[in-house]
This record gives structure tokens, sequence and C-alpha cells, in this order.
């Protein structure tokens, strides 16, 4: 389906960050956290189990969709995403009110869908809460809550894991010359990032932290200590972490 939203060239938002993430970094005395609270009792294997039914039941939406019959699957999508693990619904609905789709546009309700998708772990739901407080979309402007949204979406795979790459680069010496000084100081770099986002609850942060003891990416591998950041993770709404957690388990088998 074809869908308009707002969106931003990376550039454009590695630029937005910079004074966002400052202003969040100096005014940082009573962290914002998300609203709706993880499964205390969430493990991996019911996690995924819950998982593949929600895509299941999704089924019949997505092919409503891809058909354009968009008022008939916004009663379906609002239906599903009474359960807030469905964030693909929650998301959806937060692109058919922002676009007019099935339903009048209308910025506030499509705020409202986008958050819950946020909260349950869509990344692409986050950056729309982000934008949204960064420019008062259907909700009152809010940098902090904007530097908020924007380190749980962006920091990660653009920032920290940039690092990351360009490190593991330098150590290679493929594409260019080979700098165990610099690749160490990238490495580095990374995980004082992914260390400082872990503290502010940050679940792609704990995920990657989890992944770093695991294979022993700049630190002493530590398989119980990747598990405690997979877990970590998974309370704070990151779903790759039930799969990574479910391969420990297998191992462990």
């Amino acid at each position: 389906m074809t869908i308009r939203n707002f969106r931003f060239s990376a550039i454009g938002i590695m630029l937005m960050l910079i004074p966002f993430t400052q202003a969040f970094a100096q005014d940082n005395t009573s962290l914002i956290a998300m609203s709706n609270p993880a499964n205390p009792g969430a493990v991996a294997d019911a996690y995924l189990s819950h998982a593949r039914a929600i895509r299941k039941a999704d089924a019949p939406i997505v092919h409503l969709l891809n058909h354009s019959a968009y008022t008939q699957a916004v009663p379906l999508l609002k239906k599903a995403a009474a359960d807030k693990y469905d964030f693909w619904a929650a998301d959806t609905l937060g692109h058919l009110y922002q676009a007019g789709l099935g339903v009048s546009a209308n910025s506030q309700t499509a705020f409202h869908w986008y958050l819950q998708a946020a909260e349950a772990g869509d990344r692409f739901a986050q950056r729309q809460v982000a934008n949204a407080y960064l420019n008062g979309w259907g909700v009152t402007r809010n940098p902090q809550r904007a530097a908020f949204w924007f380190r749980q979406g962006l920091m990660v795979p653009q920032v920290a894991n940039a690092d990351f790459w360009l490190g593991k680069t330098y150590a290679a010496g493929k594409l260019m010359p080979k700098n165990p000084t610099k690749a160490a100081w990238y490495e580095g770099r990374s995980l004082a990032l992914l260390k400082q986002l872990d503290a502010e609850h940050v679940g792609a942060a704990a995920y990657d932290l989890g992944i770093a003891y695991w294979h022993g990416y700049g630190v002493k591998k530590d398989a119980h200590q990747a598990e405690q950041y997979f877990r970590r993770a998974l309370a704070e709404h990151y779903p790759p972490a039930a799969a990574a957690l479910q391969h420990l388990e297998e191992k462990n088998t």
C-alpha cells in the first residue's frame, strides 16, 4: 500500500540529534520512561509464540490493506491493537490517521497510535513520535521527549553501530589501511555509548551489549552477562532479544 509519511534524510535526522540529545543530557534528573510496562514474566519462547500468533491474526488485515480496503481494515486494526504487543497494528493505524485513509485525517489520533507502537518497541514509530514531539505534530512540542525518542529509535543503529563497523573496518584493513589504534578507539566509543544508552533504558543498546558479551567484541566473552543484557532488552520492548534468548537456551540444552 502507498501511505504518505513524514520522512527526513539520515543527515537531517543526525543534525537534529545533536542539539536535542545535548538538551536531554543536560536535563536528565528524571529519566522519561515508557508508560507501557513490560511483562515481567516474559520469556523468549512465550514472547515468540505470542508474536507468531499476532502475525497469523493480522494476515487478513494485511490482505485488506493491500487491496486498499482501508475502511474495512480500521476496526480490525483497532481490535488487534488492543493487544499492546501488536505494534504493527498500532503503527498502521498511525499511518492511516496521518494520511486520512479509511478515516478522517487526525494528527492527534495518529500520534496516539504511533506512541503505542513506539512503547511496544517499534523503531519506525519511535522516530515518528520523536518527530511529533520535535515539531508539535498532534502533540505539544517537547524537546526533552523528542530527545528521548530519538535516542530510543536512532542512536544505536545510526551512531553506536556506525562506530562499531568503522572499528571493524580499521581492524580488517580491507577498505582503508589497517589501523589497530583507530579500530580500538571506535570500538571503545561504541561500547561507551551503548552503556550510556543502556542506563537510559534503550532496549536496542542492551541488546547490542548482549551481542558484544556473547561474541567478545571489545569485552571478555561472558555468556551469563550476555543473557542478562538480552533479558533486559526484552523487558525494555526490544523484540530481537527474544530470538537471542531462545538461541542461548538452545545452546544450554
